[in-house]
């Protein structure tokens, strides 16, 4: 991308056209290459696509790609959060309002028409609620989309292309997608790996957002030290290729020459390397204690959270903004670690 356009920031959500392709994912891991292959595959039909994988792998960047491969690539490309909106506002903005359906409703289209011809990105597709859930599924099944509070259905030529930030059988087994939903929306089904899970494409990415960095910053000597590459390396990177840009760009801010140290880079990554000089030659934490790579990736996700919520006073919308990741996401991962903020008591 030019200009350090990012595909991975949280305010790219919501377009309504589709400006990355398959040339725009960096990464040569055979893990990543195995993914693309077969997302090229799916380009070339019209089946629905679910993509998975955690927050941060870029998985809106892999479906645009896959609109922009496809034959509706001249078609609109309309992405919803399906987790950022109550069920109310989003029944009516999905599927349209009737006039008199409601206090106030007007005649309006929902995206599934305003995506005619084209495709609609329902991200966190896990969120809608069981009813939506219902309802999407039978707009799936007959192509045909019913406004609220109209009796009659529109006919809809839509491809739905769908994301989840949890593993879709974990979803149904907690209840969260409904098993009939999910067996109609995994025609096709991509798991974006986990940065840690492609560790040969951490200084490729390194080297492509330096690229961006130089350019928008006009710093064409910018480099990270070896120190740096060396932690990039070793850190297990929970917050993915987000995490990898926004440390990098936040770093080249405090940088006062051309160079990345550690010291620059974000308190999490300095933490890690303290962490990771401490344990250098020095005998177990604990006898038989375990120290196994989920546990580990739990126990630095909380000093992660806990981090931003005290650098966001708190604030569980400043928290997520400093995570790079929704508001809901963050507020499900505190449940998830029995944590809460100030504001959520």
């Amino acid at each position: 991308g030019k200009g350090g356009a990012d595909p991975f920031r949280a305010g790219n959500r919501g377009r309504s056209a589709a400006v990355w392709t398959f040339d725009h994912i960096i990464g040569q891991s055979p893990r990543l290459t195995a993914v693309l292959d077969n997302a090229r595959r799916a380009g070339r039909t019209d089946s629905t696509v679910l993509v998975h994988g955690e927050t941060g792998t870029g998985k809106e960047l892999l479906v645009q790609a896959i609109h922009n491969a496809s034959p509706r690539a001249r078609g609109p490309f309309i992405a919803q959060n399906c987790a950022a909106l109550p069920e109310s506002l989003l029944e009516g903005i999905l599927f349209g309002t009737a006039r008199g359906g409601f206090t106030g409703a007007e005649d309006r289209p929902g995206l599934f028409e305003l995506a005619s011809g084209g495709s609609l990105f329902l991200d966190e597709v896990h969120a809608l609620s069981p009813a939506l859930q219902a309802k999407l599924l039978r707009v799936l099944q007959e192509r045909r989309v019913r406004r609220v509070g109209e009796l009659a259905e529109r006919p809809v030529d839509v491809r739905v292309l769908a994301s989840a930030n949890v593993d879709p059988l974990e979803a149904v087994g907690r209840g969260l997608l409904r098993q009939d939903l999910y067996y109609r929306i995994n025609t096709v089904t991509l798991e974006l790996p986990p940065l840690r899970e492609r560790p040969e494409d951490v200084p490729v990415l390194t080297h492509h957002f330096l690229r961006q960095l130089a350019e928008t910053m006009d710093r064409p000597g910018l480099a990270t030290d070896q120190a740096v590459d060396r932690l990039f390396r070793a850190y297990p990177w929970p917050g993915n290729i987000r995490e990898l840009e926004h440390a990098l760009e936040g770093a080249a801010g405090l940088a006062e020459g051309d160079v990345i140290r550690p010291e620059h880079l974000p308190a999490a990554l300095q933490q890690f390397a303290l962490k990771t000089e401490a344990s250098d030659g020095a005998a177990p934490e604990a006898p038989g204690r375990s120290r196994n790579l989920p546990e580990a990736l739990t126990e630095h996700e909380r000093s992660l959270l806990e981090q931003a919520l005290s650098e966001a006073k708190d604030s569980i919308s400043g928290a997520a903004r400093l995570l790079g990741i929704p508001r809901q996401t963050l507020q499900y991962k505190l449940r998830q670690h029995g944590m809460r903020s100030s504001e959520q008591h």
